[in-house]
């Protein structure tokens, strides 16, 4: 059981460095950079639901990208926001948000052998 709470605890944490990074760089050299941070996201949710059975796992790590993308688009004390209303920013919300749900509502593939 505690196993399984800090592999959860890993995952939470490494969806949001992802979001995190992809966020702070999103905008650069539109769309090249987007497309590589979307390519990241989709590599990592896919990664956990293949390598897991649990899809407790999966659900953490799009979590972790979720909360961490909704706090960094909020408008800070100073007024300035990281995720700016325009085609990038959109695509990025929205890709990850689509992203998440795909990769834990995908369902489980038993491998050969477990037939």
């Amino acid at each position: 059981m505690a196993n399984r709470i800090a592999r959860v605890i890993q995952t939470f944490l490494g969806g949001a460095i992802i979001a995190v990074v992809v966020t702070v760089v999103h905008g650069e050299s539109f769309p090249w950079v987007l497309t590589a941070g979307l390519v990241v996201v989709a590599a990592f949710l896919m990664s956990l639901r293949l390598l897991s059975d649990d899809r407790i796992i999966t659900i953490a790590g799009s979590l972790g990208l979720l909360v961490t993308i909704l706090i960094l688009a909020q408008r800070s004390t100073g007024g300035s926001v990281l995720i700016a209303a325009t085609d990038a920013g959109n695509m990025w919300v929205i890709g990850a948000s689509l992203l998440c749900g795909l990769a834990s509502a995908w369902p489980h593939i038993p491998s050969k052998g477990a037939r």
